[in-house]
């Protein structure tokens, strides 16, 4: 059993008197404890005895190299301030000094002593912050600067003349300055600020456990304004002055203990001051704190499920202390009291209740409260105390609170609000009641995914998708979704969309497809909500199938008559249409609105749109393609003529590319190409054309068109090239024609920040270097390749691959899900070149860390593959292939 580290300052002291050269003492002591420290939490996890045991090793380090120095003891002092003021230091933490000195004179008389001391401080490598002032210094400085007065609340002196810090204590009283009431304003001013900035999708991602809202900033941010207000700030002094009650005690102090757990293993293993859980740290913090995996869940997405619920517990407990405080200094009067109903009034703009027992005598309002806050315009919140007792009384929701009609029919009162429903649902969340009331949504509260994909936990996704469903109604977000915009005005119950976006995802919950069993909890939960036969059945389908579109859009031909007819089949009628339009594009957007792109979008739409067409000529009218196709000529022939391109020379340049051709590039892309290769003439060196699509199916993106001699490492030369110029390869169009053998191959593609290219400087670099490398292509493998990113490198994602045919296409489909690492097209390009395979497109999707390619083949006779020998050597060499490279550049 490892034993904690221990320093004795008076043979410190003597030690160092003996060797008179402190560094050689001090530097492998810190070593010592640090080493000693950190095998005492593997065994113990006990965060909080370390964290003040450390503090108290370092007092005892400092007053003996005080003593060492033999700096004086009079009119001087050496103060801990901060988070070393309130014994509080984590491996790596700040070390917070004051040395202060009762006026100029003390200071110039101790200066040699003072700057000696400080820089020995910076040889052995402490990690001090710290300020030399005077007294009268000390308190103008807090006077203005709330940092300065916060750092002076839970200050010590370690050593020298304490009446010096009794004098300063003194003179920042609240009575001498920052009234308790000013000073919380401040505080609480502070506190949203930091919430506002540390709220973002990012920090939601690997968020700070010091800073991020419910984190240990705002528990400190509590206890600070308790001192002010009445003069001590531990949870126990907040459950003898009535804020806290002993199990919100218990539960708040559980939190800071997690916390702090988190926070000494980031340190420890970062070996420097590292408060945000980095994904390159969650997975060994995980590890360290005893984390395992199971068969449902990694034990990363565990741990971070713990974090993301004790944080949310903290929020709930500091909400409620800080309305507290609020109340105390607002007192309500009567010209702040409104009456709301016969049980609650409006005090100061929050809802206060007026009957003690309401819940208990008429659960109900546990459910009724919060469509009745919807209502209230002018409410800021709810009071302290009906917080309380709404959390006190929550356990009366049970199975036969759920199925009560009286119940149910509160519930979807709130579901048909006409404004504020997301916020309410939120509260309803945060005060533990959502939970209790959906079992299945309680279980998702927290749930974290741990890839980059999915940037929130379950909950805040969902209430962000709700919210963009309700925004859709907003004139502000016509621009960015103006299908979406016009289809929800159709929507005549809006809850149907509402309650399936509330509940599409707690299929998490279970072991399987969650959709599936998100369908099967959505079911029953309208059927008891008593909604109608028709309603119950949209709501299960959205959430059966919210997933349809989105994977649609990213991997069916949109170009393709057979593709947009199956997917029709699927959809049914207009209506599923529109409402699994309005549910994929808030699910997509709300799960990680970086990949909401322009190009992403205008999938969606384009999916929607052919749909639609196919939809009213009615399922039983499919177009024939060989009839689209010859409309594409005609009117592709029509506009070259008006060119000065004649037929003749057109369908020369066209050669017998295949139908595939004629359906994917549509009218402007071939009248386009047609006319870039005319004027290429018969130059032997590639073709390089890039421009902004104008392709409505791949708006907001770039597309570069390839035409030269086909060569079987084509694909792997230009993803390779175009990896290398940090382009995101979005679409590929592989062709050759037949009777020339060219490669007619077009790239759709986004730069590093998912936007077209349309700086001119850049297109240009674009273009040469793809001719430079086109020109050369057997000089592929000396292509180097990008480094893996720090986060990418963290997520082992297992290569998987499958392979089908498709019969009406006659074409061979290999789906690629893979790592997501730089040269990964190049690499799948080599392995199909080594098997002989042609290539005929690509549809390129990368999700987070992720990547789920779809390629389409054919053998070297230009046939689907059949053997299934060939089809299990090609998925097994890809698989290989690809995982091989993964371990590669991980290890870069």
């Amino acid at each position: 059993m490892p034993v904690l580290p221990q320093v004795d300052e008076d043979a410190l002291l003597e030690e160092l008197k003996e060797k008179s050269l402190p560094l050689p003492v001090i530097k492998p002591l810190l070593t010592r404890i640090q080493t000693e420290a950190h095998d005492y939490f593997r065994e113990t996890l006990d965060a909080d005895l370390l964290v003040r045991h450390r503090s108290t090793l370092i007092d005892r380090i400092l007053r003996a190299l005080w003593r060492f120095r033999s700096i004086a003891t009079e009119d001087i002092a050496l103060i801990a301030v901060g988070g070393y003021g309130r014994a509080e230091l984590h491996p790596h933490s700040d070390i917070d000094l004051l040395l202060l000195a009762r006026d100029e004179d003390s200071i110039n008389r101790h200066a040699s002593d003072l700057q000696d001391f400080i820089t020995l401080l910076w040889d052995i490598k402490l990690d001090i912050g710290h300020s030399v002032r005077t007294m009268d210094e000390c308190v103008t400085e807090a006077e203005g600067d709330l940092t300065i007065i916060t750092n002076l609340l839970e200050s010590r002196t370690l050593i020298g003349d304490e009446t010096l810090h009794s004098e300063l204590r003194a003179r920042i009283t609240p009575e001498a300055q920052w009234p308790a009431a000013v000073f919380f304003e401040a505080k609480s001013e502070e506190l949203n600020t930091r919430h506002d900035k540390h709220n973002s999708a990012d920090y939601n991602l690997e968020p700070n456990v010091k800073n991020s809202p419910g984190a240990l900033r705002d528990i400190q941010t509590i206890t600070w304004v308790a001192i002010r207000h009445f003069g001590k700030g531990t949870l126990q002094a907040l459950e003898d002055n009535g804020f806290l009650t002993e199990f919100e005690h218990k539960r708040l102090a559980s939190s800071v203990s997690f916390l702090w757990e988190v926070r000494y293993a980031l340190h420890m293993l970062a070996g420097r001051e590292e408060d945000r859980l980095l994904f390159d740290l969650q997975t060994q913090v995980a590890e360290v704190l005893g984390y395992k995996d199971t068969g449902r869940q990694l034990g990363v997405e565990r741990f971070m499920s713990q974090f993301y619920r004790h944080q949310l517990s903290t929020m709930e407990l500091s909400d409620m202390l800080m309305m507290h405080f609020t109340e105390d200094y607002m007192q309500c009067d009567d010209d702040t009291i409104t009456p709301v109903n016969e049980h609650f009034v409006l005090c100061n703009g929050y809802l206060q209740l007026t009957t003690p027992d309401l819940f208990e005598k008429e659960p109900a309002w546990l459910l009724r409260v919060f469509p009745m806050l919807a209502q209230i315009s002018e409410s800021k919140g709810i009071h302290s105390a009906t917080i309380r007792a709404l959390r006190d009384n929550r356990n009366l929701i049970d199975e036969e609170y759920r199925q009560n009609p009286e119940h149910n029919a509160i519930f979807m009162t709130l579901m048909r609000s006409r404004s504020r429903v997301v916020r309410e649902l939120s509260r309803m969340m945060r005060y533990g009641i959502l939970g209790r009331y959906i079992p299945s949504f309680g279980r998702v509260i927290g749930m974290m995914e741990y890839d980059l994909l999915h940037k929130y936990t379950v909950d805040e996704h969902t209430f962000r998708m709700i919210r963009l469903l309700r925004h859709f109604r907003y004139g502000d977000v016509r621009e960015r979704f103006p299908i979406a915009s016009r289809l929800i005005h159709r929507v005549h119950k809006k809850e149907v969309l509402y309650l399936a976006a509330l509940l599409h995802d707690v299929g998490k919950s279970r072991e399987g497809d969650h959709a599936a069993n998100g369908g099967e909890i959505a079911e029953a939960f309208c059927i008891q909500h008593g909604l109608k036969p028709a309603d119950t059945h949209m709501v299960t389908w959205l959430v059966s199938n919210h997933l349809l579109m989105s994977n649609a859009s990213q991997r069916l031909d949109l170009s393709n008559p057979d593709d947009i007819h199956q997917f029709a089949v699927d959809v049914g009628d207009q209506y599923h249409l529109d409402m699994l339009f309005l549910i994929s594009v808030a699910d997509t957007h709300s799960t990680n609105p970086e990949l909401w792109t322009p190009w992403r979008a205008e999938q969606m739409r384009e999916l929607y749109r052919n749909t639609q067409a196919a939809l009213r000529r009615g399922l039983e009218n499919r177009l024939h393609k060989d009839d689209v196709i010859e409309e594409i000529q005609q009117e592709a022939i029509s506009q070259l003529l008006d060119y000065g391109l004649p037929e003749a020379r057109a369908r020369e340049i066209w050669g017998q590319p295949g139908e595939d051709y004629f359906l994917r590039e549509g009218v402007d892309n071939i009248v386009w190409q047609t006319r870039e290769i005319d004027a290429h003439g018969n130059s032997a060196k590639p073709l390089v054309s890039v421009r902004q699509t104008s392709d409505r199916q791949f708006e907001g993106a770039t597309q570069i068109f390839l035409f030269m001699k086909d060569q079987p490492n084509l694909f792997a030369v230009t993803t390779a090239t175009l990896d290398q110029l940090n382009l995101n390869i979005q679409d590929a169009r592989i062709m050759t024609s037949e009777s020339e053998n060219n490669a007619v191959d077009t790239y759709i593609v986004l730069d590093e920040n998912n936007e077209a290219i349309t700086d001119p400087e850049r297109i240009r670099v674009i273009r040469n270097t793809l001719c430079d490398a086109l020109d050369e292509p057997e000089e592929f493998d000396t292509i180097i390749r990008r480094r893996t990113s720090r986060v990418l490198k963290q997520f082992d994602v297992p290569t998987q691959v499958t392979i089908s045919n498709d019969p009406l296409m006659r074409r061979t489909v290999l789906e690629v899900i893979a790592a997501d690492r730089p040269g990964l097209l190049a690499r799948v390009g080599s392995i199909l070149m080594d098997f002989g395979a042609q290539l005929q497109g690509a549809k390129i999707l990368t999700e987070g860390e992720q990547v789920s390619d779809i390629f389409f083949i054919v053998d070297a006779n230009g046939e689907p593959y059949s053997d299934p020998t060939s089809c299990e050597e090609l998925c097994q060499a890809l698989e290989d292939g690809l995982d091989e490279q993964v371990e590669e550049q991980s290890a870069v």
